[in-house]
């Protein structure tokens, strides 16, 4: 069986592995890529598991440019070893030396910047002695920050590491790599962090053991490969075995003149990096790839692994689903156990969503997926690239975080350090030092984030420790606009809203939908200065809201009634509150149809989220569900198992990947899984299921429905104090209506549909839509609701 959309005709054979790690969870797996569900959590996230010892970075005191440092370590062997291997890498460059004779190390390459991200290793068993030892390290610093790693294997355990124990001086002294040599006057190293802190864990390749994370919430977990196949080089392999149960590869080929390779294929994106194990001395190059392309063709990550016996080698941690294995012309035989060292952040899927149309189902759990695939450390955009906290990005993810797991730690965590790094050193109490990431529109999606956040959660201490951010921030907003309330970008930052022509750059468009943004964050901030008892505060937000609103309708909307002519402003417009619901009625009509000549204007994945909820609101619900599946299915057709970073169905389909646009540029780069393009998810359980919370802590929700051709829909939303649970069936003109409310919440309902026997009261001198009205407290419901004619949709 070939490898499914394999973009080259390179693939001579290939072998369809059965069976997981995780395949004793299937029965209870929902329909979700993601192999860790189902995994027992740690009863507290933040103690897990007590990390193994390993290596630091370490340096001297202070770092400085062109610097060079020279560490030392001694130790004592009661007898000779049997086998010894030292393992070191430096940022930027070393010299390593073993009791004075000197074992190799690295130096400028002409277009490598990472040459610190190849770990260098050494056979050292006949250097050592018995007694006393000396291991001597040179450091070398170009530029930037610095630091050395080293790890010393002794009979293959871990014996000798970087660490505070070691000596480090700033000045050469002669014979100083030599055991004899006195550094009672050195100075102790100073440790930077573990093997697994940034910036060099994450791109790390060869180092002997699994980069316990820096955070110790995270988890590793072994993936085995679902299928190999072989790239055509030169002649076919003469064998190739592939024993599954020990995901084990054993290949044989007629000596060439030229390398050959095998690619592997682990069946879903994942965040994690490759490991190799031998019985052999062998080489390997390890590239990996999101797509198939990706890996054969630019490998995001290159790790040349020189493996020896009884150790494993790694590559870099990176988010990959292919990695392509190339074995040099001279090596014919290859036996090699492989998987892949996946880390995930453990946490439980509460939240859940099902429907008659299996398509969206899958859409919502894929990027419930693409979620938890972003939390790693923090919360990251992507965890291929920029592996990075980016605010707008956490707007769209975080609440499908608060809507699937209801996690707090992480979330609590992220928006601090976003927050945190704005503010810069002074005190929350004064202007903040920057925007958040420093884009004005992504200062808007913290407040927006926070008040998402609390509503799911409600958390008072932790909202209350943001007040004064909260202040200091909407205080920062006011510098940005002229006297007529309009932004007009006074601070000169970078009003980002798409990664789309006229809004990645400073212009008229990109401000105008940074102002529409500011709306939606005065009034959230306002919803939590009330929500912490500070009227008055909550009182200036709304004033400031009012009045950006007032310019918006003045200095920013056309006569015609819409926001310019694209769909990301007028999008906007709606989700903020700003338009009118006779401007509402006229974007839908000119701009938001998908029928308009404004789709024909890239707008990414993530404010299409925008765009589906301004549809909804905007009462397309339905067009909104058929943009979902055109749009978020086409990329489950092109063989999506994450969201993209962008997409859109025009572009090229061959080698799909290599097409994708986003970052002002087309190719690989591209992320295949990114957070900020999850936002059908929330649409799904918000405007379809209809589960939204409207206080802190789900003290107050509303449920409203809106199945549009779906004959049923059924899901499961987390609370503080319980699940939330809906389920809704069409029955020809009958509806069936089934809640769980969780103790403490109070959800305002509002039903499609009337109770039996109830005459209908149009709402217009042609509709006839009809809603039954209530409100619940805790406990379990059921209504049967009769649809008047003209609401009954074709069952999905």
């Amino acid at each position: 069986m070939l490898l499914a959309n394999l973009f080259t005709n390179r693939i001579i054979s290939s072998v369809l592995i059965a069976g997981t790690s995780v395949a004793a969870y299937a029965q209870t797996k929902p329909p979700t890529v993601d192999p860790t569900y189902g995994f027992p959590l740690p009863k507290h996230v933040a103690s897990a598991a007590k990390p193994l010892p390993d290596a630091q970075w370490i340096w001297a005191a202070n770092t400085s440019d062109k610097q060079t440092v020279y560490l030392r370590k001694a130790f004592t062997l009661r007898g000779k070893p049997q086998t010894a291997r030292l393992f070191v890498t430096a940022d930027n460059y070393f010299t390593a030396y073993l009791n004075g004779t000197q074992l190799g190390g690295t130096q400028l390459e002409q277009g490598n910047d990472f040459v610190w991200a190849k770990v260098r290793s050494y056979d050292v068993v006949e250097v050592l002695k018995t007694g006393g030892n000396l291991l001597a390290i040179e450091g070398v610093n170009e530029g930037g920050q610095a630091a050395v790693l080293a790890r010393l294997e002794i009979d293959g355990k871990p014996a000798i590491f970087s660490d505070g124990s070691w000596k480090v001086a700033e000045a050469e002294s002669e014979a100083w790599t030599t055991p004899e040599f006195s550094d009672a006057t050195w100075a102790s190293a100073t440790v930077l962090g573990p093997a697994s802190s940034d910036p060099w864990g994450g791109r790390l390749e060869g180092w002997p053991a699994p980069l316990t994370p820096a955070a110790p919430y995270l988890q590793h977990l072994p993936i085995p490969p679902v299928s190999i196949a072989v790239l055509e080089n030169p002649t076919s392999l003469a064998t190739l075995t592939w024993h599954s149960a020990q995901t084990d590869i054993e290949a044989d080929q007629p000596v060439s003149g030229k390398p050959w390779a095998v690619l592997l294929d682990f069946g879903k994106e994942l965040d994690g990096r490759i490991e190799l194990k031998s019985n052999t001395a062998q080489q390997v190059t390890a590239g990996t790839g999101e797509s198939d392309g990706e890996a054969v063709e630019k490998p995001y990550t290159t790790s040349d692994l020189d493996l020896t016996v009884g150790h494993p080698a790694y590559g870099a941690y990176s988010a990959f689903r292919y990695v392509k294995l190339t074995f040099p012309a001279t090596q014919n035989h290859v036996s090699l156990t492989v998987s892949l060292d996946h880390l995930y952040y453990p946490v439980q899927y509460r939240g859940s969503f099902d429907c008659s149309d299996p398509l969206l189902t899958r859409v919502w759990y894929t990027g419930a997926y693409t979620a938890h695939a972003c939390m790693q450390e923090d919360i990251w955009d992507a965890p291929k690239r920029d592996r990075m906290r980016w605010m707008g990005d956490l707007h769209v993810s975080g609440e499908v975080i608060n809507n699937v797991f209801a996690d707090k730690f992480l979330m609590e965590q992220t928006m601090t350090r976003l927050r945190q790094a704005a503010q810069g050193s002074h005190d929350f109490t004064s202007l903040p030092k920057n925007h958040v990431n420093d884009i004005p529109g992504y200062s808007c999606a913290w407040i927006a984030g926070l008040a998402d956040f609390h509503r799911h959660i409600g958390d008072m201490a932790y909202l209350k420790s943001q007040h004064d951010a909260l202040v200091s921030m909407l205080a920062y907003f006011q510098g940005e606009f002229d006297e007529d309330h309009v932004f007009v970008n006074k601070l000169g930052k970078w009003p980002f809203v798409d990664w789309a022509p006229d809004f990645n750059a400073d212009g008229p468009m990109a401000r105008a939908t940074t102002q529409l943004f500011m709306v939606h964050a005065y009034r959230e901030a306002s919803f939590l200065f009330a929500e912490m008892g500070d009227r008055l505060s909550s009182a200036i937000a709304t004033a400031w809201a009012d009045e950006v609103t007032k310019s918006a309708q003045a200095h920013l909307a056309d006569p015609t009634g819409t926001f310019s002519d694209r769909r990301q402003e007028n999008a906007m417009a709606i989700y903020s509150g700003v338009a009118t619901y006779s401007q509402t009625k006229i974007i839908y009509d000119h701009i938001l149809d998908p029928g308009s000549a404004a789709w024909n204007k890239v707008a990414t994945p993530y404010y299409n989220n925008y765009v589906l909820f301004a549809m909804s609101e905007a009462g397309h619900t339905q067009a909104a569900m058929d943009f979902v599946r055109s749009y978020w299915g086409g990329m489950l057709a092109e063989g999506a198992t994450t969201w993209w970073e962008g997409y859109d169905p025009s572009w090229d389909k061959n080698n799909f990947h290599a097409h994708l646009q986003a970052d002002n540029g087309t190719g690989y780069f591209v992320s295949l899984s990114h957070g900020w393009s999850a936002g059908p998810t929330n649409f799904l359980t918000e405007r379809v299921l209809g589960v939204r919370p409207t206080s802190g802590g789900f003290r107050t929700c509303d449920i409203a429905p809106d199945l549009g051709d779906l004959a049923w829909a059924s899901g499961t939303v987390p609370t503080p104090r319980g699940d939330l649970t809906v389920k809704v069936v069409k029955r020809g003109h009958l509806v069936d209506y089934r809640f769980a409310i969780p103790r403490g919440t109070t959800a305002r309902v509002r039903l499609l549909g009337q109770l039996p026997g109830t005459d209908t009261k149009p709402l217009g001198e042609t509709a006839t839509t009809v809603y039954f009205s209530t409100t619940l407290k805790a406990g379990h419901y059921g209504y049967t609701l009769v649809v008047p004619e003209a609401n009954v949709a074709p069952k999905g």
